[in-house]
């Protein structure tokens, strides 16, 4: 694949995610309403990633991966959810929108959150056969959403005991970003029944990718526009945390985006021409304003 439209693939695969997403949202019970107004509106990286790893990887039926990249993008919405809490970072503004806790209190955040992280397993398992692939998805996904990753990321992320050092934020960053960014990969090699060699080796590349988000993220709390980004900017800064510009300055940022951008690809390269997808997402990671 060569003269990758990435903003014409990226929408092409956001709508057959989004319209895969709504299949799963017409139970009458209201808690169903407001999982979805989470849900709603999200850039949908995470489960593009693994559509792109699955068919990049040979996997030919998308229907064999669309339950599981929906249930990415669920576990990825709850993480959001309780990391606007104001226990946790306390913003009012997600994906261009009131947080949930700020449109239904935070007793029905928590709750909508909890629905949706539970929900992504019952999508996990859906359809018949590829049990054993199943089985290492979910193995692969449960192992970095909790306490080897995204959860303990967060726990360090609020420790007001940290300290400014570049170590720890590189543990914040991996825990919190890069591996959910990584395993997305992953899980599309996974169920298009690739050789270990060759998962593990997108894993790697999707850690760097992962970094790489990340830092762009932190580039963006300080320069992005509130329309774009569809939260609150300069937010970081104003509550203290630790990030890349509190560190590197942003010039510092910026080069050492460039440099996880330069890896990720050199590492998505040692793959072949089919994993040519991977450098225009790596591209749009790195420029991306939102």
């Amino acid at each position: 694949m060569t003269n990758i439209d990435i903003a014409k693939y990226l929408l092409e695969k956001k709508k057959i995610v989004d319209s895969a997403i709504l299949k799963y949202f017409t139970h009458k019970n209201p808690l169903f309403q407001i999982m979805y107004y989470s849900v709603d509106g999200g850039k949908r990286i995470r489960p593009i990633l693994s559509i792109a790893s699955f068919e990049s990887c040979g996997g030919s039926d998308i229907d064999t991966i669309l339950p599981i990249a929906c249930g990415l993008e669920f576990i990825h919405t709850y993480s959001l959810i309780h990391d606007d809490l104001p226990a946790i970072d306390n913003d009012d503004l997600r994906r261009g929108k009131a947080s949930a806790h700020k449109k239904f209190g935070e007793a029905r955040a928590i709750l909508s959150g909890d629905g949706l992280f539970a929900y992504a397993f019952e999508l996990f398992t859906e359809g018949n056969g590829l049990i054993r692939e199943k089985f290492a998805a979910i193995k692969a996904v449960s192992e970095i959403i909790g306490p080897k990753g995204i959860v303990y990321g967060q726990t360090l992320d609020i420790d007001e005991k940290k300290t400014l050092s570049p170590k720890v934020l590189r543990e914040i960053h991996l825990n919190k970003t890069a591996k959910f960014i990584a395993v997305s990969v992953k899980v599309g090699a996974i169920m298009a029944q690739s050789p270990k060699n060759t998962i593990d080796m997108l894993y790697n590349a999707g850690l760097c990718l992962g970094m790489l988000f990340q830092y762009t993220d932190d580039i963006l709390d300080v320069i992005g526009e509130k329309d774009k980004i569809g939260k609150t900017p300069g937010k970081d800064i104003v509550s203290g945390k630790l990030t890349a510009p509190s560190i590197y300055g942003l010039d510092g940022t910026r080069f050492r985006a460039q440099r996880y951008a330069e890896l990720a690809k050199a590492k998505f390269s040692t793959l072949g021409k089919n994993f040519e997808i991977f450098h225009a997402l790596t591209d749009f990671v790195l420029n991306r304003t939102y």
